[in-house]
């Protein structure tokens, strides 16, 4: 298993939507961030789970609970995460 490293983007991505959730529906917080966690653990064990990214050189993964998306980059040691977005929201 490769391990993980994150681009502030990639965080403030998260903390930006989480945020937001906790203002509008808070039940929802942590489901969500349980599946980050279920899919971070996927590409985790499986680097090529995802699909080939908009950007040379990226993957994507799609959360199938929550619809969104994972952009990462495999290096031959670990996997670099450079942002979560949602389907719909501005790249």
């Amino acid at each position: 298993m490769k391990p993980i490293r994150f681009r502030a983007r990639a965080i403030e991505n998260i903390n930006a939507q989480t945020a937001y959730l906790s203002d509008h529906a808070p039940h929802i917080v942590l489901p969500l961030k349980n599946d980050i966690r279920k899919t971070l653990s996927l590409i985790r064990e499986f680097p090529e789970a995802g699909h080939a990214g908009d950007v040379h050189g990226t993957r994507e993964i799609i959360s199938l609970k929550f619809r969104y998306i994972a952009v990462y980059v495999v290096h031959k040691e670990w996997l670099e995460v450079l942002r979560f977005y949602f389907r719909g929201q501005e790249r």
